[in-house]
């Protein structure tokens, strides 16, 4: 039978229809849009349009590709008409489809294994063959003759066949190494598992033309690390602060041209607080110790929790901040640097000696900042005056901040005892006494002149019946509950003397303990 054109049409028409309304009106969710990046994980958010199949049906069918690395128990999908429900969601694990160039590195590793194989037969044949010769040399020959050559057969063969195989063994340690690269980039691209993660979301109701899925999944093998760079210039009186972000992805597929924010915490995976345990306090049982020499304290050169501040825009969360940088691509294995942050600022540098440590003098900058400022911990690398000083991490929160760069190889302060006396106790005073005097020797080698603070205990007494007595030369320029402190601007090649002199009196029965400041002998 033949059809006229309008008949024609009208078949293709109804045939169109009807293989419409045989399909699931479903779309496959690919295409990454948004993407928050955590210290070790990512966030990955994206929207499509539903595609409603005519008629008004209130039935819909939906399709979410999840990649390997992804949490399915994390998904959450929502639709944007309000005459539209979620009625259920199917997850299952599937057969993972690998981008091209993913693909192409699974194949290079396929053929990699494959030659090694290779290799370990062509090893097997030559050791075989070896041990045939050199199992030749207790064959007993009937002739001197005889025996010239089948030793010159036996040499020849052996040293030839252990020069290939020697060879293949070179060979096979290549082929080892390449596929341990190529192991290491597949799974810094896709991962280690050859599944992913198929969702079937059902969705009842009728839906607007405009019609929208959304989606969210927390994604593993992902993440970013901040890294610093501080440069201390002194003669300027400012700190140069640089901040760039390292990131990373192995999803298993590009993120092209998504919307990037970097975040500082983790994901919360503890909900509530735990219950308070109930405070009890009782007589201790006496305990005997051991006289033994107190460890000597760490040093307390670390360096204060201090940076803050974003040059993308930021956003503070409840408990998290984030840093929108923008639409970027970020490809599966890849390894990129994003800058988010440069900046000068002001700082008052002086030298720090704490002597009862150690003699050495530290290069301290004393921030102070407009606004509060907020950076996570992350790698820094210290530089002064160009010259890099090492690297430790850093951090920083608030207003304020002491960053040190290195000590200094001109300024140092020694520290020596002049005197320590304990004087006899007295019978009918029933007391106990000690004296001590130590000197501290401020120098300066280099040339250029120097402020510098120099910091002392004070002593703490555990009891109200222990009085003490201090007597310094020059007085300190500061002094609280725990620290002497004086302030010495010292001109190039000159030294400063400080005296300190410390009397104690305490009962005559009383046994003291003089702590780490004099148990030790630091000084």
């Amino acid at each position: 039978m033949r059809l006229n054109r309008p008949e024609c049409l009208r078949a293709v028409s109804l045939l169109a229809l009807i293989l419409w309304l045989a399909a699931p009106a479903g779309i496959c969710v690919a295409a990454v849009k948004e993407v928050t990046l955590f210290p070790h994980s990512a966030k990955v958010e994206g929207s499509e349009k539903i595609n409603p199949r005519p008629g008004g049906a209130d039935k819909h069918e939906v399709t979410i590709i999840l990649p390997s690395q992804a949490d399915p128990e994390s998904l959450n999908v929502s639709v944007s008409s309000d005459a539209a429900k979620i009625n259920d969601i199917q997850i299952r694990q599937i057969t993972r489809v690998d981008e091209n160039r993913i693909a192409e590195l699974r194949a290079r590793l396929d053929k990699a294994k494959n030659e090694k194989k290779s290799l370990l037969a062509q090893a097997g044949g030559l050791g075989a063959q070896l041990q045939f010769w050199q199992s030749q040399a207790k064959a007993k020959a009937k002739t001197i003759a005889e025996a010239d050559q089948l030793a010159a057969a036996i040499g020849k063969n052996t040293r030839r066949l252990l020069t290939e195989k020697n060879s293949v063994e070179a060979e096979i340690e290549k082929s080892d190494k390449l596929i341990k690269e190529l192991e290491t980039l597949l799974e810094q691209a896709a991962g280690k598992s050859e599944k992913a993660h198929e969702a079937r979301v059902f969705i009842s109701g009728a839906l607007r033309h405009d019609a929208e899925i959304r989606y969210s999944y927390i994604v593993s093998g992902c993440g970013w690390q901040p890294l610093y760079r501080l440069e201390a210039l002194p003669a300027g009186g400012r700190v140069v602060f640089s901040w760039d972000a390292k990131i990373w992805q192995s999803a298993g597929e590009d993120w092209t041209d998504i919307r990037l924010s970097l975040a500082t915490l983790q994901p919360v995976s503890t909900f509530a607080p735990g219950d308070l345990p109930p405070w009890l306090i009782k007589p201790k049982p006496p305990i005997a110790y051991k006289t033994t020499r107190e460890a000597k304290p760490a040093a307390m050169l670390a360096a204060p929790a201090n940076d803050g501040a974003a040059f993308p825009v930021e956003t503070v969360h409840t408990t998290y901040r984030t840093w929108s940088m923008g639409k970027v691509t970020i490809g599966a294995g890849q390894r990129q640097r994003l800058k988010i942050k440069d900046d000068t600022w002001r700082a008052e540098f002086l030298f720090l000696a704490r002597p009862g440590l150690s003699p050495q003098a530290f290069v301290q900058a004393k921030l102070k900042f407009d606004q509060p400022l907020e950076i996570p911990p992350g790698e820094a690398a210290f530089v002064i005056d160009g010259a890099l000083v090492g690297k430790r991490i850093f951090s920083l929160a608030g207003q304020e901040a002491d960053v040190y760069f290195g000590n200094s190889p001109f300024v140092a302060v020694k520290q020596t005892t002049v005197s320590d006396q304990s004087g006899a106790s007295e019978i009918f005073r029933q007391k106990q006494t000690r004296r001590w005097i130590w000197r501290l020797e401020a120098a300066n080698t280099g040339g250029a002149p120097v402020r510098l603070r120099i910091e002392e205990p004070v002593p703490q007494t555990g009891d109200e019946r222990i009085k003490l007595v201090y007597r310094h030369n020059p007085a300190p320029t500061q002094k609280d509950s725990s620290v002497f402190a004086w302030m010495v601007d010292l001109p190039g090649r000159h030294t400063q003397i400080i005296e300190t002199v410390i009397e104690l009196e305490a009962p005559a029965d009383m046994p003291l303990d003089f702590g780490w400041r004099w148990n030790e002998r630091l000084y």
